[in-house]
């Protein structure tokens, strides 16, 4: 049985009761979710949420540096880099490096050694005499890279000959320094072969005359310093930096200090050399 006290206090409860669940759904939630807070923080415009911020501190979390520092993809894999190789020119066995090359065929400048044979040529028969074979031997040098070049040279030359002073055959021999200064025609270039021309005058030293290897005094009419023209026709062949040089010259005398300038000289002194030539440097 129902008293009305206790329908009284029945109808308070539920007043209560629905005002409480009013009071809920109408007021906001006190926890925010994190993701919705730093979607707040940074966007535009906005301040960011304290709360928010003290947490990221407190977990370690840097915003910025999050921001700025590119993070690289794992479907990108890191390629090392690879340096190109420096093109070299090629060099075959036997061939000359370019840059020996290039010294050869620029330098101005060259020098050399030849040695070879002597033999007086008679352009008249001389009673009693007979030519013989003897040694020349001297350094080369050579001036300018084109057709045209200057060539002095120094040698030392030995000319015999056999002859019968009225009491038997004896080999008599000169001994010279000879000092050639050619002008050199030449054709090609230095990197190959080259044929040329030695033309030019020459002066002559000389040294001692001997009978059979002993020295002998030099006759007062006999002149020491001589004189005369030469011309020579060659090879230069093309030998690893420089050339080698095959050569045929003539020297024919025209004076000399006793009896000055003439022209009936009867001998022509040849010789055969071979040789071997450089380049100094470039240009």
């Amino acid at each position: 049985m129902t008293t009305p006290l206790m329908k009284s206090l029945i109808l308070l409860s539920v007043g209560i009761l629905s005002s409480g669940m009013s009071w809920a759904q109408q007021s906001p939630s006190t926890t925010v979710p994190r993701s919705n807070t730093f979607n707040t923080a940074t966007q535009p415009g906005k301040k960011p949420n304290r709360q928010q911020e003290l947490y990221d501190q407190y977990h370690g979390y840097n915003k910025k540096a999050t921001e700025s520092t590119p993070t690289p993809s794992v479907n990108e894999p890191v390629r090392p880099t690879r340096s190109e190789p420096i093109a070299r020119p090629t060099e075959t066995a036997g061939s000359v490096p370019a840059r020996t090359q290039a010294i050869s065929q620029d330098s101005r400048a060259r020098i050399g050694v030849r040695g070879g044979v002597t033999y007086p040529v008679f352009l008249d028969n001389v009673t009693g005499a007979d030519p013989s074979v003897d040694f020349v031997g001297g350094a080369v040098f050579q001036f300018g890279r084109g057709r045209l070049s200057f060539q002095p040279e120094i040698n030392y030359s030995r000319s015999t000959a056999k002859v019968d002073p009225g009491f038997g055959i004896v080999k008599a021999s000169s001994d010279q320094v000879i000092v050639p200064l050619f002008l050199k025609i030449a054709s090609g270039t230095f990197d190959g072969n080259r044929f040329f021309v030695n033309v030019g005058p020459y002066g002559a030293y000389l040294a001692s005359v001997s009978w059979n290897g002993l020295k002998r005094q030099i006759p007062s009419n006999v002149g020491r310093f001589s004189y005369g023209g030469a011309a020579g026709v060659g090879a230069m062949l093309k030998a690893g930096p420089g050339h080698v040089t095959v050569e045929v010259r003539g020297m024919y005398q025209l004076g000399d200090n006793a009896r000055g300038f003439y022209t009936d000289y009867k001998t022509i002194f040849t010789e055969t050399t071979v040789g071997y030539i450089i380049p100094l440097g470039g240009r």
